[in-house]
């Protein structure tokens, strides 16, 4: 099996300064924070954890190896876990939920594991996974739904499979050991990383126990059962018509190591619930080619909303501006979103906005 890299993302680490007071943000911005602990910073946000009974934040951060708690008000608690290989460990953590109990969940893509703290931050227990990847996880009774990469996150690629498909979620016991797939044969693809960028989701749990997977690189949502069984499917209005991704260069730099290059757009970065029972979808405006025309650099981030979905009569009830470059958000109760973005600088900030 050889080893696969591929050219679809750029994480820029910036400088930041300390918590900004509201008139100092744009209008709805309730609080941002840039630094935090002993002149401590962002390094490559991930993904976004709310717990709204312990009134908790948690920042998955894949750069620097660990989860950052916050309160609702925007101050540092705790960095969970450090950097490293052993039990409360992380290699490169990219996904976590908040479990039954309130214990978080966090899926250790780096060290294929998922690890278990208690709301305090205190190490629990582990689960090693071997059959699969886990970039991203949500649990549902005593399973755990996974995904083997979502966003720009995680990034899996099973090369030599004759397979037209791959499982778009696996489905793990508490101790980590594959137990089912959920898979679809909508996408039928030849090529195994065109084939992974194609299946790439981000994964929501409904409040009716419903698995949502909002497509990474295309205008679409599907809903499954947790048995695995189809019950609906459906895109929205964009402005734009997303690229289906194709291969636009490949090479070898070194025995071994194949290099690939597609040519996308992205268009649903994450999804998450609200508390009011809706799915929130974080959704680029712009492809991707537009967006090199005016800035071929590419340093200014992609413009950015979130649609408001209903998700029985699957229609965008809304739609909610952000800031560009949004990297991971969630919801709060009280009409606000918490999210953290990058801005053409480099600089990553914490925002809490009413909308």
């Amino acid at each position: 099996m050889k080893n696969v890299i591929g050219w679809i993302g750029l994480v820029v680490l910036g400088l930041a300064s300390s918590l900004s007071s509201p008139a100092s943000e744009a209008t709805g911005t309730l609080w941002s924070v840039t630094s935090f602990g002993a002149d401590d910073y962002f390094q490559e946000p991930s993904d976004i954890a709310v717990d709204r009974e312990r009134s908790l934040i948690y920042v998955v951060d894949a750069g620097s190896a660990r989860v950052l708690a916050f309160d609702l008000a925007g101050k540092f608690l705790r960095a969970v876990g450090r950097k490293g290989q052993g039990p409360g460990e992380f290699v490169r953590p990219t996904g976590a939920c908040v479990v039954a109990g309130g214990d978080l969940a966090v899926a250790d893509f780096g060290a294929g594991r998922i690890e278990i703290f208690d709301p305090s931050g205190t190490f629990l227990r582990q689960a090693q996974v071997t059959d699969t990847r886990v970039a991203d996880l949500v649990q549902a009774g005593e399973l755990f739904y996974t995904v083997p990469s979502f966003g720009t996150s995680g990034y899996a690629v099973t090369m030599g499979s004759e397979a037209k498909g791959q499982p778009l979620v696996n489905v793990l016991d508490g101790s980590g050991q594959r137990v089912a797939e959920i898979s679809t044969g909508d996408f039928p693809e030849t090529h195994p990383f065109i084939r992974a960028i194609k299946h790439r989701v981000s994964l929501a749990l409904s409040p009716r126990g419903r698995l949502v997977m909002v497509y990474f690189a295309a205008n679409l949502i599907q809903i499954f059962e947790r048995t695995g069984e189809k019950v609906a499917e459906f895109s929205r209005a964009l402005p734009f018509e997303p690229m289906t991704p194709a291969l636009v260069g490949e090479r070898s730099p070194e025995k071994g190591v194949v290099q690939m290059r597609a040519g996308l757009d992205v268009v649903s970065p994450a999804a998450a619930f609200g508390p009011d029972g809706k799915l929130y979808v974080l959704t680029v405006t712009e492809t991707l080619a537009r967006h090199r025309k005016t800035d071929p650099d590419m340093k200014d981030p992609l413009p950015m909303r979130f649609d408001v979905v209903d998700p029985e009569s699957r229609r965008v009830l809304r739609t909610v501006p952000c800031d560009p470059g949004v990297k991971a958000f969630g919801v709060l109760d009280g009409g606000r979103l918490v999210y953290i973005s990058e801005d053409a600088e480099g600089e990553l900030a914490l925002k809490c906005v009413r909308y």
